[in-house]
């Protein structure tokens, strides 16, 4: 027995006439007509195959595909199985491609989220989209917002297309669009807009399922539009309303804060193109929830900024490198510095060795706070007293991370201290000066009538006569001196009615005449036809403009100009009297309008007082603007209306 036999079974023989010509003919298979009961059993797996199908948002089939039951072909389970791993295989693909897309959309949208300009991330999404599922009409509703409002973004380049969004706040949407907004549910296809506008369409929506974060600033949840009624039931769904956590009401059917978005198409055969959005919405609700608390970040950022940029008072922050974090506009106005001069490297050249700079340093390396007045000398050589407040940053663990300064220009608070420390100084003086001239002015009328009385006795060219007449006039000299006096301290009863400024200015210069054109000085009326009427005494009013008109023209020397003008200004009327003469040294500016106070060798020192008194009378300001050889301008500030 040769090895490989069977020890029963003899080897076959073949002679070559039985040999056969070429392969071995299979066996033929004659079908076999199923059973009634298998017929049936195919059935209704082919019709339960063709629901799965149109649950995968897949075409129906035809019914005549070979094996089916409709078909001239014996019913099959073989073709019922190629049609199965076919639409198998179509969907493996298309799920790797979503992931693929999305993945890419992921990364996209967190790369655009990056500094993006409010509602820019959402408008790159709705284009990605767009392109990556070939679908020009798709569109993307988004929820935000407290009160809670509605965008519609479509794709386009807002570059060369009008593709602004469509906001609306949720209480005003459309009642068809908010029910899928509210409920994640209604009617489809929407034949109207979000704000009820009969253009386009239709649509076709799928909700996008996510949590509405809360509000940044209030930490609470927006309210569903439907619970705003005053009623017991939702406005929407009409189920009862119950009292939740936090102390908004939902009814028990309530998706509102579950809903953060709608994706869909627009156009009437929109319905054969839903399936490829349905597989990608899963994935938008968290790049919706995400790109939304990115947004509420970047408001709260803004709005924070923006109230610190218009804070009356400078904020400056550095962190602990010395970095300048934050330098508002005040700041840069009371320092001299823009942001942009500071923030080029730590610790800016132009702060170092500055007093406040110094103050905030010690509060960033010791971690104290301090609160002291410094004078801030700025780059053009100005400088002014500045209120400096400097704390500590720290984060939770207590550790100094920077410091931060708050600065407050007290200038026009020391000027206001100074200006009511003149004012109690000018009336003190003013009613010493009464007093005194009350005394005087009795005694100096006995002087006057005797020295006319003894006038009498001498004849004119009697040196005794010339002698009697400088008393006589230095009598009357001192008598105007107490008239003014007493003008100042004893002032008569405003009464005001309206004045054109012009015909006052004209009958101060009539009187003036000749002076001026004796000292070679030019007086100049600038735009005099339009010039405000005010409400003044007009008699008191060409006193005060006598008095400053007189000393300009004493003050100019030949040559020299004096320029009036007046007008209206915010909320009251302007006159200023300036003249090119030599100004005012800066020591003398504090007393100006004090009694008796004059550089002159023949002054009296009561005019600027005089005018000072009648001008407060009138409820408004003397101010002198003065420098050394560049001239000295007097400015009258008067209420619209004194009363």
């Amino acid at each position: 027995m040769r090895a490989g036999q069977h020890p029963h079974r003899e080897p076959p023989r073949f002679t070559r006439a039985t040999l056969p010509p070429g392969p071995a003919p299979q066996p033929v298979r004659t079908p076999t007509r199923p059973t009634q009961t298998q017929r049936a059993a195919y059935e209704r797996l082919w019709r339960r195959a063709e629901e799965i199908r149109l649950l995968c948002g897949l075409p129906p089939l035809s019914g005549l595909e070979p094996g089916a039951p409709d078909s001239a072909d014996p019913l099959s389970l073989e073709a019922l199985v190629e049609v199965l791993l076919r639409d198998l295989e179509g969907n493996f693909r298309r799920e790797l491609a979503t992931r693929v897309q999305l993945k890419g959309l992921g990364e996209l949208m967190a790369f655009a989220a990056l500094g993006a300009e409010p509602g820019q991330s959402y408008r790159i999404l709705v284009n990605y989209l767009a392109r990556a599922l070939d679908e020009p009409r798709l569109w993307l509703g988004v929820v935000d917002g407290n009160p809670p409002a509605f965008t519609l973004y479509v794709p386009g380049d807002p570059a060369i297309v009008d593709v602004r969004p469509e906001r609306v706040h949720a209480q005003w949407l459309q009642p068809d669009w908010l029910e899928w907004v509210a409920l994640g549910w209604g009617s489809s296809p929407l034949w109207v807009g979000p704000t009820g506008s009969r253009g386009g369409g239709p649509w076709h929506p799928i909700p996008i399922r996510g949590e509405l974060a809360p509000d940044r600033f209030t930490d609470q949840l927006p309210p569903c539009p439907g619970t705003i009624s005053t009623g017991g039931l939702c406005a929407l769904s009409g189920a009862p309303l119950e009292e939740m956590a936090g102390g908004h009401r939902a009814c028990g059917r309530c998706e509102f804060r579950h809903v953060v978005g709608l994706l869909g198409v627009e156009g009437p055969d929109a319905p054969d193109r839903i399936a490829p959005l349905e597989a990608v919405v899963p994935s938008l609700g968290a790049i919706l929830v995400s790109l939304g608390l990115k947004e509420a970040l970047d408001f709260e950022a803004r709005f924070r900024d923006e109230v610190i940029e218009n804070l009356p008072l400078g904020v400056i922050a550095i962190d602990a490198r010395e970095h300048v974090l934050a330098w508002n506009r005040a700041a840069a106005a009371i320092i001299g510095l823009s942001r942009d001069e500071v923030q080029a490297q730590p610790t800016a050249p132009a702060l170092r060795g500055r007093s406040w700079h110094d103050a905030l340093i010690r509060s960033l390396e010791q971690g104290t706070e301090e609160g002291n007045e410094h004078q801030v000398s700025r780059p053009d050589g100005t400088s002014s007293p500045v209120e400096v407040s400097t704390a500590p940053l720290r984060d939770a663990e207590g550790t100094v991370r920077g410091a931060v300064a708050t600065l407050v220009d007290v200038s026009s608070i020391k000027g206001m201290e100074e200006r009511i420390r003149q004012l109690d100084r000018l009336a003190a003086l003013g009613r010493f000066a009464s007093s005194v001239a009350h005394e005087i002015r009795n005694p100096l009328t006995g002087i006057a009538t005797g020295v006319q009385y003894l006038s009498r006795g001498f004849p004119e060219g009697d040196e005794r006569h010339e002698s009697v007449s400088f008393i006589l006039r230095e009598v009357v000299r001192l008598n105007t001196i107490i008239q003014d006096l007493f003008t100042a301290s004893r002032p008569r009863d405003l009464k005001p009615e309206p004045v054109k400024l012009a015909e006052v200015a004209g009958r101060v210069l009539r009187g003036l005449k000749p002076a001026p054109e004796e000292a070679g000085v030019t007086i100049e009326l600038e735009d005099a036809d339009r010039w405000p009427t005010v409400t003044a005494d007009a008699d008191q009013l060409q006193q005060v403009l006598l008095n400053l008109i007189q000393n300009a023209v004493q003050a100019t020397p030949a040559g020299g100009r004096v320029a009036i003008r007046a007008r209206t200004e915010g909320n009251g009327h302007v006159i200023e009297v300036e003249d090119t003469g030599a100004g005012i040294a800066p020591e003398h500016l504090p007393r100006i309008f004090d009694p008796f106070y004059t550089t002159r060798p023949k002054g009296t020192g009561l005019g600027l007082f005089v005018a000072h008194a009648i001008v407060q009378r009138h409820r408004g300001s003397l101010e002198v603007h003065s420098r050394p050889d560049e001239g000295t301008r007097f400015q009258i500030l008067l209420p619209l209306n004194p009363a």
